[in-house]
Protein backbone atom coordinates (compact mmCIF):
# COMPACT_ATOMS: atom_id res chain seq x y z
CA UNK A 1 0.00 0.00 0.00
CA UNK A 2 1.40 3.39 -1.01
CA UNK A 3 2.41 5.77 1.81
CA UNK A 4 0.75 9.16 1.34
CA UNK A 5 2.29 10.91 4.36
CA UNK A 6 4.81 10.06 7.04
CA UNK A 7 5.14 11.77 10.41
CA UNK A 8 4.04 11.41 14.01
CA UNK A 9 1.11 11.93 16.35
CA UNK A 10 1.85 14.42 19.14
CA UNK A 11 -0.01 12.92 22.09
CA UNK A 12 0.94 15.02 25.12
CA UNK A 13 4.69 14.45 25.32
CA UNK A 14 4.37 11.09 23.56
CA UNK A 15 5.75 10.84 20.00
CA UNK A 16 3.92 8.22 17.88
CA UNK A 17 5.58 7.58 14.47
CA UNK A 18 2.91 6.82 11.86
CA UNK A 19 2.30 6.44 8.14
CA UNK A 20 -0.86 7.50 6.29
CA UNK A 21 -2.53 5.32 3.65
CA UNK A 22 -5.64 5.94 1.54
CA UNK A 23 -8.54 3.86 2.89
CA UNK A 24 -10.70 4.35 -0.19
CA UNK A 25 -10.18 4.38 -3.94
CA UNK A 26 -12.31 5.62 -6.79
CA UNK A 27 -13.69 2.78 -8.88
CA UNK A 28 -15.08 4.92 -11.67
CA UNK A 29 -14.16 3.60 -15.10
CA UNK A 30 -11.98 6.21 -16.80
CA UNK A 31 -12.98 7.05 -20.35
CA UNK A 32 -10.49 9.17 -22.31
CA UNK A 33 -11.38 12.12 -24.50
CA UNK A 34 -10.66 11.22 -28.15
CA UNK A 35 -10.83 13.01 -31.47
CA UNK A 36 -13.76 11.45 -33.30
CA UNK A 37 -11.94 11.51 -36.68
CA UNK A 38 -8.65 9.83 -35.78
CA UNK A 39 -9.09 8.65 -32.14
CA UNK A 40 -6.13 10.77 -31.03
CA UNK A 41 -6.04 11.54 -27.29
CA UNK A 42 -7.18 15.06 -26.43
CA UNK A 43 -4.62 16.85 -24.26
CA UNK A 44 -5.40 19.54 -21.70
CA UNK A 45 -3.11 22.48 -22.34
CA UNK A 46 -2.38 25.49 -20.12
CA UNK A 47 -3.11 28.50 -22.27
CA UNK A 48 -2.90 32.24 -21.60
CA UNK A 49 -5.60 34.11 -23.56
CA UNK A 50 -3.87 37.48 -22.95
CA UNK A 51 -0.65 36.40 -24.66
CA UNK A 52 -2.24 33.83 -26.96
CA UNK A 53 0.44 31.28 -26.03
CA UNK A 54 0.81 27.98 -24.19
CA UNK A 55 2.32 28.33 -20.70
CA UNK A 56 4.87 26.00 -19.09
CA UNK A 57 4.51 24.98 -15.44
CA UNK A 58 7.53 27.02 -14.28
CA UNK A 59 5.95 30.22 -15.65
CA UNK A 60 2.81 29.86 -13.51
CA UNK A 61 2.25 31.71 -10.23
CA UNK A 62 -0.84 31.99 -8.03
CA UNK A 63 -2.97 35.07 -7.43
CA UNK A 64 -5.93 36.29 -5.42
CA UNK A 65 -8.34 38.56 -7.34
CA UNK A 66 -8.96 41.96 -5.70
CA UNK A 67 -10.51 43.74 -8.71
CA UNK A 68 -11.00 43.28 -12.46
CA UNK A 69 -7.65 42.04 -13.81
CA UNK A 70 -5.97 42.94 -10.50
CA UNK A 71 -4.40 40.27 -8.30
CA UNK A 72 -2.26 39.85 -5.22
CA UNK A 73 0.34 37.39 -6.53
CA UNK A 74 2.33 34.70 -4.71
CA UNK A 75 5.41 32.75 -5.69
CA UNK A 76 5.64 29.14 -4.46
CA UNK A 77 8.37 30.11 -2.00
CA UNK A 78 6.14 32.78 -0.45
CA UNK A 79 3.31 30.29 0.03
CA UNK A 80 5.73 27.78 1.59
CA UNK A 81 6.73 30.38 4.22
CA UNK A 82 3.19 30.70 5.57
CA UNK A 83 2.60 26.95 5.89
CA UNK A 84 2.41 25.30 9.31
CA UNK A 85 5.86 24.50 10.70
CA UNK A 86 4.64 21.20 12.12
CA UNK A 87 3.99 19.68 8.70
CA UNK A 88 5.22 16.30 9.91
CA UNK A 89 3.04 16.11 13.00
CA UNK A 90 -0.59 15.39 13.77
CA UNK A 91 -1.19 17.64 16.77
CA UNK A 92 -3.97 16.34 19.00
CA UNK A 93 -6.21 19.20 20.18
CA UNK A 94 -9.10 17.34 21.81
CA UNK A 95 -10.66 13.98 22.69
CA UNK A 96 -14.42 13.67 22.19
CA UNK A 97 -17.19 11.08 22.30
CA UNK A 98 -18.31 9.62 18.98
CA UNK A 99 -21.79 11.11 19.20
CA UNK A 100 -20.28 14.60 19.50
CA UNK A 101 -19.15 14.70 15.88
CA UNK A 102 -21.42 15.45 12.93
CA UNK A 103 -20.84 13.27 9.84
CA UNK A 104 -21.26 16.43 7.73
CA UNK A 105 -17.80 17.53 8.86
CA UNK A 106 -15.96 14.43 7.60
CA UNK A 107 -14.23 14.39 4.21
CA UNK A 108 -11.95 11.53 3.12
CA UNK A 109 -11.04 8.35 5.00
CA UNK A 110 -7.50 7.06 5.54
CA UNK A 111 -5.73 4.30 7.44
CA UNK A 112 -3.08 5.42 9.91
CA UNK A 113 -0.53 2.66 10.44
CA UNK A 114 2.54 2.38 12.68
CA UNK A 115 5.93 3.30 11.31
CA UNK A 116 8.76 0.76 11.30
CA UNK A 117 9.89 2.05 14.69
CA UNK A 118 7.67 3.11 17.57
CA UNK A 119 4.89 0.55 17.16
CA UNK A 120 4.52 0.26 20.96
CA UNK A 121 3.51 3.93 21.20
CA UNK A 122 1.09 3.44 18.29
CA UNK A 123 -0.74 0.53 19.92
CA UNK A 124 -0.74 2.32 23.29
CA UNK A 125 -2.47 5.31 21.67
CA UNK A 126 -4.94 2.99 19.89
CA UNK A 127 -5.75 1.17 23.14
CA UNK A 128 -6.21 4.48 24.98
CA UNK A 129 -8.79 5.56 22.38
CA UNK A 130 -10.52 2.18 22.52
CA UNK A 131 -10.67 1.99 26.31
CA UNK A 132 -11.77 5.60 26.82
CA UNK A 133 -14.31 5.31 23.99
CA UNK A 134 -13.05 8.60 22.64
CA UNK A 135 -12.12 9.97 19.23
CA UNK A 136 -9.01 12.12 18.82
CA UNK A 137 -9.34 15.48 17.05
CA UNK A 138 -6.14 16.84 15.54
CA UNK A 139 -4.56 19.02 12.88
CA UNK A 140 -2.69 17.54 9.93
CA UNK A 141 -0.77 19.34 7.17
CA UNK A 142 -1.38 17.34 4.01
CA UNK A 143 -0.25 18.54 0.56
CA UNK A 144 0.39 22.07 1.89
CA UNK A 145 -3.09 22.31 3.42
CA UNK A 146 -3.68 22.23 7.17
CA UNK A 147 -6.74 20.10 7.81
CA UNK A 148 -8.73 19.08 10.82
CA UNK A 149 -8.84 15.31 11.28
CA UNK A 150 -10.51 12.76 13.51
CA UNK A 151 -8.99 9.43 14.56
CA UNK A 152 -10.77 6.32 15.86
CA UNK A 153 -9.71 2.73 16.60
CA UNK A 154 -10.63 0.15 13.96
CA UNK A 155 -10.80 -3.66 14.41
CA UNK A 156 -8.66 -3.40 17.53
CA UNK A 157 -5.39 -3.11 15.60
CA UNK A 158 -5.58 -0.06 13.33
CA UNK A 159 -6.40 3.64 13.55
CA UNK A 160 -8.80 5.15 11.04
CA UNK A 161 -8.27 8.82 10.19
CA UNK A 162 -10.74 11.07 8.38
CA UNK A 163 -10.04 14.63 7.30
CA UNK A 164 -12.70 17.16 8.24
CA UNK A 165 -14.21 20.40 7.03
CA UNK A 166 -13.75 23.52 9.13
CA UNK A 167 -16.94 25.02 10.53
CA UNK A 168 -16.87 27.97 8.09
CA UNK A 169 -16.91 25.49 5.17
CA UNK A 170 -20.30 24.09 6.21
CA UNK A 171 -23.20 25.97 4.68
CA UNK A 172 -25.87 27.09 7.18
CA UNK A 173 -29.03 25.00 7.21
CA UNK A 174 -31.03 28.23 7.00
CA UNK A 175 -30.00 28.40 3.31
CA UNK A 176 -32.17 25.36 2.54
CA UNK A 177 -35.49 26.53 1.06
CA UNK A 178 -38.94 25.36 2.20
CA UNK A 179 -37.89 24.18 5.68
CA UNK A 180 -40.47 24.61 8.44
CA UNK A 181 -40.67 24.02 12.20
CA UNK A 182 -44.46 24.11 12.32
CA UNK A 183 -45.49 21.30 9.94
CA UNK A 184 -48.24 19.07 11.36
CA UNK A 185 -47.88 15.32 10.78
CA UNK A 186 -50.89 13.02 10.41
CA UNK A 187 -50.66 10.27 13.06
CA UNK A 188 -51.98 7.53 10.71
CA UNK A 189 -49.44 8.45 8.05
CA UNK A 190 -46.65 8.46 10.65
CA UNK A 191 -47.73 5.00 11.90
CA UNK A 192 -47.59 3.59 8.36
CA UNK A 193 -44.25 5.28 7.69
CA UNK A 194 -42.79 3.68 10.84
CA UNK A 195 -44.07 0.27 9.67
CA UNK A 196 -42.20 0.75 6.38
CA UNK A 197 -39.03 1.74 8.26
CA UNK A 198 -39.32 -1.37 10.46
CA UNK A 199 -40.08 -3.65 7.50
CA UNK A 200 -37.07 -2.41 5.52
CA UNK A 201 -34.61 -2.34 8.45
CA UNK A 202 -31.61 -4.65 8.59
CA UNK A 203 -32.05 -6.16 5.11
CA UNK A 204 -29.00 -4.69 3.39
CA UNK A 205 -25.34 -5.56 3.73
CA UNK A 206 -23.59 -2.31 2.87
CA UNK A 207 -20.36 -4.18 2.14
CA UNK A 208 -22.09 -6.11 -0.65
CA UNK A 209 -23.65 -3.10 -2.38
CA UNK A 210 -22.18 -2.25 -5.79
CA UNK A 211 -22.34 0.66 -8.20
CA UNK A 212 -24.97 -0.20 -10.88
CA UNK A 213 -23.79 2.49 -13.31
CA UNK A 214 -20.26 1.11 -13.13
CA UNK A 215 -21.52 -2.42 -13.79
CA UNK A 216 -23.60 -1.30 -16.78
CA UNK A 217 -20.65 0.59 -18.28
CA UNK A 218 -18.34 -2.41 -17.75
CA UNK A 219 -20.91 -4.66 -19.47
CA UNK A 220 -21.16 -2.17 -22.36
CA UNK A 221 -17.36 -2.15 -22.73
CA UNK A 222 -17.30 -5.96 -22.90
CA UNK A 223 -20.13 -5.91 -25.47
CA UNK A 224 -18.17 -3.46 -27.63
CA UNK A 225 -15.05 -5.63 -27.38
CA UNK A 226 -17.12 -8.65 -28.46
CA UNK A 227 -18.48 -6.68 -31.42
CA UNK A 228 -22.02 -6.53 -30.09
CA UNK A 229 -24.35 -3.58 -30.20
CA UNK A 230 -25.46 -1.88 -26.99
CA UNK A 231 -29.18 -2.46 -26.53
CA UNK A 232 -30.92 -0.02 -24.24
CA UNK A 233 -33.25 -1.52 -21.67
CA UNK A 234 -36.89 -0.39 -21.73
CA UNK A 235 -37.53 2.12 -18.96
CA UNK A 236 -40.17 1.25 -16.42
CA UNK A 237 -42.43 4.16 -15.66
CA UNK A 238 -43.09 4.63 -11.98
CA UNK A 239 -46.69 4.46 -10.87
CA UNK A 240 -47.89 7.95 -10.02
CA UNK A 241 -49.65 7.97 -6.66
CA UNK A 242 -51.20 11.29 -5.73
CA UNK A 243 -52.52 10.35 -2.31
CA UNK A 244 -49.78 10.08 0.34
CA UNK A 245 -51.80 7.74 2.54
CA UNK A 246 -52.38 5.40 -0.41
CA UNK A 247 -48.66 5.42 -1.22
CA UNK A 248 -47.81 4.54 2.38
CA UNK A 249 -50.32 1.67 2.47
CA UNK A 250 -48.95 0.21 -0.77
CA UNK A 251 -45.39 0.53 0.53
CA UNK A 252 -46.31 -1.34 3.74
CA UNK A 253 -47.78 -4.20 1.67
CA UNK A 254 -44.62 -4.33 -0.48
CA UNK A 255 -42.31 -4.47 2.53
CA UNK A 256 -44.43 -7.23 4.10
CA UNK A 257 -44.47 -9.34 0.93
CA UNK A 258 -40.68 -9.08 0.59
CA UNK A 259 -40.12 -10.19 4.18
CA UNK A 260 -42.46 -13.24 4.04
CA UNK A 261 -40.01 -15.74 2.46
CA UNK A 262 -37.43 -14.96 5.08
CA UNK A 263 -39.98 -15.42 7.88
CA UNK A 264 -41.05 -18.80 6.44
CA UNK A 265 -37.43 -19.90 6.27
CA UNK A 266 -36.91 -18.85 9.87
CA UNK A 267 -40.02 -20.77 10.99
CA UNK A 268 -38.82 -23.88 9.13
CA UNK A 269 -35.45 -23.67 10.85
CA UNK A 270 -37.19 -23.36 14.24
CA UNK A 271 -39.30 -26.50 13.54
CA UNK A 272 -36.22 -28.43 12.43
CA UNK A 273 -34.42 -27.37 15.57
Amino acid sequence: MHTIWKGAISFGLVHVPVKLYAATEEKEIALQLLHRNCHGSIKNQRFCPSCGTSVEQEAIIKGYPIDTNQYVTFEKEELDKIQEESSKRINIIDFIKEDQIDLMFTQKAYFLGPDTHGSNAYFLFLKALETSKRLAIGKLTLRSNTKLCVMKPLNGNCIQLATMHYANEIRPITNVPNLSNSTSIDENQLKLALQIVKGMSGKSDIASLSNPEQERLQAAIQSKIAGQQIISKPTQEAEVVIDLLEALQKSVKMSKSKSKPRQVAQNSEEKLG
